[in-house]
């Protein structure tokens, strides 16, 4: 790598912190390589697994954890949360939790035998992380590029083994895991090239946060009272009074653009034909795109999703996903009757700017689409039927797995 592009790496990992948290980073920096080398030596226990999240109790981490707690009874479990305020929640909940940082969580983290993620390392602890067993459950099939086999984008400058500067501030990101969950036979030879691994260290399985799209309902409504907040529920009561619900989750710009205004979005027009049939348009987007909830609020049909609801116990009662090159698209398709719109308004500059693709966009993401707004509303007023025929075959192709969440459970206690 050149020096302007190492230059350019730095600034674009710079850019998106305040000062207060690179001072914090080169901090943790000092420190955290000395407690690496001392997590390297101490003992670990094989039967203590530590689950955590970065962004929280969310994801294929979440219902990995309850499972194993609440239904497997594995006492020697922990979930390492990111915050004092998570911590406290979790707690709430009746699970066992440590914030990272506090004595216990320091304590478990250089003393487990397991860590178990969806993300990297930073998901629990990556400086006390020498010598654990590690499980990526990873967060999304699809079809775009990610990890080592970017190309474009933040990812293809950040994923260089050459530079020194990756390595020294982001090291998580060059730790190969011991297990990982994929999904199929073409999402296993995806990840290989992502991860830089083997099949010896892939497992095909379902993601444990798809597998609540089996339950029946009476246990998915248990789950959802015993474990979801207020507002999910909340959320939930109003879907089902609605006569028809359209989820809007985009994939995220990696350019922070206002990509809601360039799709060309008229709430007013949408509201007024959403109000004429009792419809809701539900738009949940990246935590970092910028719409505001309180400017949204005068729309009666539109709701603005709070950005760390967690999305998955809600799908199964919303109708239609309208989305581009998100891999929430694959999991949408596992519940049978759903409806998908796909909206890639921008599909020219994404591939171009933003991500490569590793599959063939119009043969891996078939369905109806509409490249402007227009053409959106069009499709909800008139309610175009929006089946296709090659769902059957694209489940397979995403989904062509063996293992269950307990035999997940199995295999890591064997590696472990």
């Amino acid at each position: 790598m050149n020096l302007k592009a190492k230059f350019s790496l730095i600034s674009l990992m710079f850019k998106r912190r305040s000062i207060k948290e690179i001072v914090k980073k080169n901090i943790e920096i000092i420190w955290g390589y000395p407690l690496y080398v001392l997590s390297c030596i101490t003992p670990r226990n094989k039967k203590k697994w530590l689950v955590g999240s970065h962004v929280g109790f969310s994801g294929n981490p979440k219902y990995f954890f309850i499972y194993v707690v609440a239904e497997c009874k594995m006492k020697k479990c922990y979930w390492i949360a990111a915050t004092r305020a998570e911590e406290g929640k979790i707690r709430e909940l009746g699970f066992p939790a440590y914030y990272r940082w506090s004595i216990k969580g320091v304590f478990h983290s250089i003393t487990a035998g397991t860590y178990i993620y969806s993300f990297h390392l930073i998901d629990v602890n990556f400086w006390t992380s020498g010598g654990v067993k590690r499980i990526n459950l990873w967060h999304g099939v699809g079809i775009k590029n990610i990890e080592f086999k970017s190309t474009k984008g933040s990812a293809g400058k950040i994923y260089d083994e050459k530079n020194f500067f990756s390595r020294v501030y982001l090291p998580y990101l060059f730790k190969r895991p011991h297990l990982f969950l994929s999904t199929s036979p073409l999402m296993t030879e995806h990840f290989k090239q992502c991860f830089r691994i083997t099949d010896k260290e892939c497992i095909e399985g379902i993601y444990p946060r798809c597998d609540i799209f089996r339950w029946q309902p009476e246990k998915l409504k248990q789950f959802i009272y015993q474990y979801e907040s207020a507002e999910s529920l909340a959320l939930i009561e109003k879907l089902k009074k609605c006569r028809k619900s359209y989820l809007y989750m985009p994939t995220w710009r990696e350019t922070r653009e206002n990509f809601i205004v360039s799709a060309g979005f008229d709430f007013v027009l949408l509201n007024e034909i959403l109000k004429q049939r009792n419809d809701l348009f539900l738009l949940k987007l990246h935590p970092e795109s910028n719409l505001s909830m309180e400017e949204m609020s005068r729309y009666s049909n539109i709701l603005v999703l709070d950005k760390k609801i967690d999305i998955y116990p809600v799908l199964p009662f919303t109708d239609v996903l309208v989305t581009d090159y998100s891999s929430i698209y694959y999991d949408y398709l596992l519940m049978p009757g759903k409806e998908v719109l796909l909206f890639p308004f921008d599909y020219a500059e994404y591939i171009t700017a933003g991500r490569d693709l590793a599959f063939d966009f119009d043969k891996y993401t078939p369905g109806k689409r509409v490249y402007t707004f227009v053409e959106l509303l069009t499709v909800i007023r008139d309610e175009v039927s929006l089946q296709f025929d090659e769902r059957d075959w694209i489940v397979n192709q995403f989904w062509n797995y063996t293992y269950t969440v307990d035999s997940l459970v199995t295999k890591i206690k064997a590696l472990a």
